[in-house]
């Protein structure tokens, strides 16, 4: 009988832990950051804050713990007072005693205030997150057991929180566990369904929910090209610009950003994958690099053009594409559907750079 899959220890789980923003309607919960030090302090030090939290710590624990947290510590957050931006409170996502555990602390004069109100819903948005980014990674170290039952814990989790930028996430991860397992058409229920329940028939929808909406009909559209039905994928990518025109310049936030360049990075891989790499090489040559929102964005796209230049039987222009996305994502490279590829550029039957070779060598291809 197989093991069951391990859970991830805290390091593994939260990797990108650092970039934590949820807004709530009165607080705002982010990873601690420089200048955060006096409140921390504070907190850590206060007999009336630590009364059933072990006590204070000294002076010089509890500014060595400041230092550690605001460096990016995995699962230390703060919660900031929207009104005023005044750090309010801390907390931390850990596994103590067996399931994990959120707790947290708010400094005194920021009790008796309902900043803490609705707590189960922030616990279930972050456990979300945490879960969300967990199966990423597995999936990238290609381990699909422990992906999918991550991603479906982060699912649970985001309904509970009632949160479209949880939910959004997570349902991303878990269509995307499934669709490698094979279960193309439940993969894509779950996204359509999902996107359907997010309400746009009002005149003025939050950007969070037009973000939310797109997203899902994006990788509703990948889906779809897997199974090969051209004709659902771009219905969903159509509706999905249509959604980006509604945010303007604006970029959805969330786990996921959006925008009209989101959209054509998944014209990129949808056409990719239906052997339409002409057009697909139109839709990457027409991205703008600049409107990518992130370093990982940006090696996604060098990865996603790279596949179509190898669909369209160019290896030497795929092989510099791999390169250039090393330099903005080295972890991107890393995963092993790209170091399949690169093995396939290696014996290519026309010429590739010869640094093709030594990345090669430094993903452990041989």
């Amino acid at each position: 009988m197989a093991d069951p899959p391990r859970e991830p220890a805290r390091d593994e789980l939260l990797p990108e832990w650092p970039r934590l923003v949820l807004e709530g309607e009165r607080v705002l919960i982010r990873s601690p950051a420089p200048g955060d030090e006096p409140a921390l302090i504070e907190m850590a030090t206060d007999a009336r804050v630590r009364r059933y939290l072990g006590g204070p710590a000294d002076p010089d624990t509890a500014a060595a713990s400041a230092r550690q947290k605001v460096t990016g510590q995995p699962g230390q957050f703060v919660i900031v007072e929207r009104a005023t931006g005044d750090v309010a409170g801390s907390g931390s996502l850990a596994r103590k005693r067996g399931p994990w555990e959120i707790s947290y602390q708010l400094r005194d004069g920021f009790t008796c205030r309902g900043l803490a109100g609705g707590r189960r819903e922030a616990t279930s948005t972050l456990l979300s997150r945490a879960y969300a980014v967990a199966s990423s990674l597995a999936t990238k170290q290609g381990d699909d057991a422990i992906a999918l039952a991550m991603a479906d814990r982060a699912r649970s989790e985001a309904v509970t929180a009632g949160d479209d930028a949880a939910l959004t996430a997570a349902t991303h991860v878990l269509a995307i566990t499934m669709r490698r397992d094979g279960h193309h058409t439940a993969a894509h229920n779950l996204l359509v369904g999902t996107a359907a329940q997010l309400d746009l028939s009002y005149a003025d929808p939050a950007p969070g929910t037009v973000a939310a909406y797109g997203t899902l009909l994006c990788t509703a559209a990948y889906t779809s090209a897997q199974a090969g039905d051209a004709t659902n994928a771009d219905t969903y990518l159509t509706e999905a610009a249509a959604a980006a025109r509604l945010l303007g310049d604006h970029v959805g936030s969330g786990v996921h950003p959006f925008s009209p360049t989101t959209v054509a990075m998944y014209r990129i891989s949808v056409h990719t994958t239906l052997d339409d790499t002409g057009k697909a090489l139109e839709h990457a040559a027409a991205v703008n690099p600049a409107r990518l929102p992130t370093a990982e964005r940006h090696g996604r796209y060098l990865v996603d053009t790279a596949r179509a230049w190898h669909r369209h039987g160019r290896p030497d222009r795929a092989a510099h594409a791999l390169l250039a996305a090393e330099r903005h994502a080295p972890e991107d490279v890393a995963r092993a559907s790209v170091r399949d590829l690169v093995a396939t550029l290696l014996y290519a039957p026309t010429p590739t750079p010869a640094a093709l070779r030594d990345l090669a060598g430094r993903i452990g291809v041989s």
